[in-house]
């Protein structure tokens, strides 16, 4: 963003749509200098909303558009038929590095308060709670024991001594509500923990095993640093069913394990320093047997326990780590 002022009264001001109000198949119109060839336009259609991808950090809902998009139009407005911008074009998907009819906007409504914070302060801020998302599959769900059609995300990490964790988020917690309106989805958590004021408490409406809890917690501040800082990410591995595909590639379809695999291990976090490795499958938490998603996050509810361990199925054996101990 560049803020400027002037004293020339002859220069118009674009208005600003409302986002939330297009469909898929409104004509729409993208304004840039594609290729240094100023003040272009193109003509297409809202081809869908909603769509993920792209580099853009953690942004992941996009207008998508078949009105041609090139290098050059980035940062230039998507506007409707009234003249109204509703996007911020801001990338294409490509094989030849040319327009191919898939272009992505940022949707208005998504920039209208970054805008207004640029203006006030000078600088963009982001809400952050701490904790680390993933999408859940039908098998996921079926793991976690929550209804298929149950719409929202999995908290499968928690940054100790984050905002989460102090309100008494767990890594397990199904996010299905903020402030009283639904979450459907990990992308639209994230949108709106972000469009959240930093000091401002916010309420959580979380599924953990079969209850339904509702969280107060204090929003942060996004920092990157922080945010970054594997050691405090709680367990550190990412967490996935022991399905039958799973088995055949890690070669134990006639071995008796149970449990969950472990898909993926931060570097420094506490399952690096305890030397977990990506398949390695646990079968036990703090002695307790777990063989699905939902008993492994029960065992690991770090407010009944003081430090952490597990027996672990890797190479044909079974052993058990050292302990780690948690600290609030």
């Amino acid at each position: 963003l560049v803020s400027f002022e002037s004293s020339d009264k002859s220069i118009t001001i674009a208005k600003l749509g409302d986002s939330n109000t297009i469909h898929q198949g409104d004509i729409v119109l993208a304004l840039g200098s594609p290729l240094g060839y100023f003040a272009s336009v193109t003509q297409g259609i809202v081809s869908a909303t909603g769509r993920s991808g792209g580099q853009i950090g953690s942004i992941s809902d996009f207008i998508q558009t078949d009105a041609a998009i090139n290098q050059g139009n980035s940062g230039g407005p998507l506007v409707n038929i009234f003249g109204e911008v509703i996007g911020i074009n801001t990338w294409i998907a490509s094989n030849s590095g040319g327009s191919q009819g898939l272009g992505f906007s940022i949707p208005i409504n998504n920039i209208k308060e970054s805008i207004n914070q640029f203006i006030d302060k000078g600088k963009i801020t982001y809400g952050w709670v701490g904790i680390s998302l993933v999408e859940t599959t039908d098998e996921y769900k079926e793991q976690l024991g929550i209804d298929k059609k149950q719409q929202g995300a999995l908290a499968s990490q928690v940054f100790l001594d984050g905002p989460a964790y102090k309100g008494g988020i767990l890594p397990g917690d199904f996010i299905i509500g903020l402030n009283g309106h639904d979450i459907k989805s990990v992308d639209q958590l994230i949108r709106e923990i972000g469009g959240i004021p930093a000091g401002k408490t916010t309420t959580i409406k979380v599924l953990r095993g079969k209850a339904t809890k509702e969280i107060s917690v204090k929003i942060d501040e996004r920092n990157e640093e922080v945010s970054a800082n594997d050691t405090k990410l709680w367990p550190g591995f990412v967490a996935s069913p022991l399905t039958s595909d799973l088995r055949k590639r890690l070669n134990i379809e006639k071995e008796k394990v149970e449990g969950i695999v472990v898909a993926r291990v931060f570097e420094k976090s506490p399952a690096a320093a305890l030397r977990l490795q990506e398949g390695d499958i646990i079968c036990a938490v703090n002695d307790k047997k777990v063989s699905s998603l939902e008993e492994f996050y029960a065992a690991l509810d770090t407010n009944s326990k003081k430090e952490i361990w597990y027996d672990v199925y890797s190479n044909g054996h079974v052993v058990t780590t050292a302990r780690y101990k948690i600290g609030k």
